[in-house]
């Protein structure tokens, strides 16, 4: 709105000049508070889609990518890391089975594993596919003088049979079965 415009509009008014600039100047006000405040809200829109656009194009951007990307590559990358890691894992389970395997008597093996120097244990594969330990021996000595209570007490390998019947020979098990058939009455058909 234009200030001759209001002028114009209130020429013909019978009052004093002051009072036609007083109105002028009070309309011209308001309509400029209207129009700064209408002015406001299009520069917050403006920023609105200024933001909205930027981010639009970095989606866009990231589509462009992903289209590009060959899914079957990464499937299969993937499935080949897969496959190490897991074949990983198996030599180690094998390693630690064959270490347990090694480590005979031992109450907990994760404690007397403890006590052991790992770099100086060497892992051999046989021509089975199988883990040799190289190394322990001498350290599991030392582990099972310093710490005998870590491990099962070992048996002697001779034979001790109290026989209270009073045939005190030595029997195979053959006759051992023989004779347990025969106190329970267990005939064998010999045709």
């Amino acid at each position: 709105m234009k200030r001759k415009f209001l002028e114009n509009l209130f020429k013909d008014l019978e009052v004093e000049d002051s009072v036609k600039n007083t109105l002028v100047q009070t309309i011209l006000d308001e309509n400029g508070n209207d129009i700064n405040n209408e002015k406001a809200k299009t520069e917050g829109v403006k920023n609105d889609l200024k933001v909205k656009k930027a981010l639009i194009d970095e989606l866009n951007e990231k589509v462009k990518k992903a289209e590009s990307t060959d899914i079957e590559t990464i499937k299969q990358q993937e499935y080949e890391r897969g496959k190490s890691e897991a074949s990983k894992e198996m030599e180690e389970f094998k390693k630690t089975n064959a270490l347990k395997s090694a480590i005979k008597g031992a109450k907990d093996f994760d404690l007397v594993f403890s006590k052991l120097n790992n770099d100086k244990i060497k892992y051999n594969k046989n021509e089975k596919g199988e883990y040799e330990i190289e190394g322990l021996e001498e350290q599991l000595k030392a582990v099972k003088k310093d710490y005998s209570y870590l491990f099962e007490e070992e048996k002697q390998d001779k034979e001790s049979d109290i026989k209270l019947n009073g045939n005190h020979t030595q029997t195979s098990d053959d006759d051992d079965l023989a004779d347990f058939e025969e106190a329970m009455g267990i005939v064998e058909d010999k045709k």
